[in-house]
This record gives structure tokens, sequence and C-alpha cells, in this order.
């Protein structure tokens, strides 16, 4: 699982059991190439269950981390992103009453951006930088995420019990991508763009990103 989603995720995986959570990664971008990126799990529609399976020790054969290991974990993540070229203003929040977690930092151009997923990828040993990626063209204004499907996603997933996979039909990732400038158009036929032309948002279910129904590549034209 923690292949694909995001390095929150990664961090509250085993949380994930609980009837329904959301994942939103919101990315600004300027026009010279800067810009912003949060990542936010928010579990706070599931905060009772959530709050009961912090109590157990494992799901699955899975170990449930604990507040103090979580807190840890977050602040490694930190550190390793203050030092990553390119990226600054790393800050974090972890909510333990409605259990939400999330982490944004603002990157120097699309290379860094890369290199966040990059500093991830290699903390985790996953290949998250390998199936999703970004390049931008500061001339012709042309953002493009390349995106290939994980089926290591998909075989950790087959793993877990029919009842937990279930679990998962009420969780959504949703992508949102800011301009200064206006869309003039995008190529996901599952994305929106919004009334002020300004933004394009992407919002698929878990399981379908899991399976591969899901495709979050997208290429932005922007005015």
């Amino acid at each position: 699982m923690k292949k694909t989603l995001t390095f929150i995720l990664c961090i509250l995986i085993t949380l994930s059991f609980t009837s329904c959570f959301d994942i939103v990664e919101e990315i600004n971008l300027k026009s010279n190439g800067s810009g912003s990126i949060q990542g936010t799990l928010n579990l706070s529609k599931s905060k009772t269950k959530a709050a009961s399976l912090m109590k157990l020790d494992k799901i699955d054969g899975i170990k449930i981390p604990n507040q103090n290991e979580i807190k840890k974990e977050m602040a490694v993540i930190v550190q390793l992103l203050k030092n990553t070229k390119g990226i600054s203003n790393v800050q974090s929040r972890l909510d333990f009453n409605n259990y939400i977690a999330s982490i944004s930092c603002d990157f120097s151009n699309v290379e860094a951006l890369n290199a966040y997923t990059q500093t991830l990828s290699s903390h985790f040993k996953a290949k998250i930088n390998s199936y999703s990626s970004y390049a931008f063209n500061k001339s012709t204004k042309v953002l493009q995420r390349t995106y290939k499907h994980s089926p290591e996603a998909k075989k950790e997933f087959e793993k877990l019990r029919p009842e937990n996979r279930n679990s998962f039909n009420q969780a959504f990732y949703t992508c949102i991508y800011r301009f200064d400038t206006a869309v003039e158009s995008q190529k996901n036929s599952t994305a929106k763009v919004s009334p002020n032309k300004q933004a394009v948002m992407l919002k698929v279910s878990v399981p379908d990103l899991v399976n591969g129904k899901a495709n979050l590549g997208n290429t932005i034209d922007l005015k």
C-alpha cells in the first residue's frame, strides 16, 4: 500500500482499517515553476474507530504504531525534507483528537518537487518516484504528471482479509492543482476544472487506485 500512496498514509497505514478516510494532495504551482505541496490524511469521519485501533498491537500482522512512534517518524521525515535540495518551509501537523495528519513544504522548481518524492521513496524503501513524477515547461506553460500503476500495491492490498479490504470502499484520494493563471485544458477524463479556471481536481476511490482502475496521470495546459 505504501508503495503508491502518499507518505502520510505510509506513517498511518494501519489506521486505514477505519471505515472511511480521505487522502488529499494539494499542489500550488506558480508560473515560474516554484510552488508548494501539502499532503493530508484525514480519518476524522472514523475517529472513534481510529481511537480504538490505536489501542491494539497488530491487525492482519501489521503493527499499529503508537502516538510516540508516529511523532518520531514524522520528525524524521520533516528533517529529511529540510535537508532536500530545493525544499524549504517544511511544516507538519498531527491531530490525535480528530486523527488528521499533514505535512507541507515549498519547492523551488518541479525538479525539487520530484526530489521531495525521491526523498520519501528512499526513506520508506519504496518506489514512489518510479510510479509518479512531474515535469513543467515554463515556456509552453504545460504541467505533466506521469503516473504508472504499482502492481506491488495490489499484491499487498490482496493480502488483507476481505472485511478489511471492504473497509477501503469509502476511502478516497483527491489531488488538487492550483495555478496563478487560467487552465486552457487538461487531459484526464476523471479530473475537473474549477469554475474560476485556476484549479484542477481529481478524486478517485482508493480501491480503484490500488487495483489500477484509476489513473493519476495528466497534462495541464495553462494560458
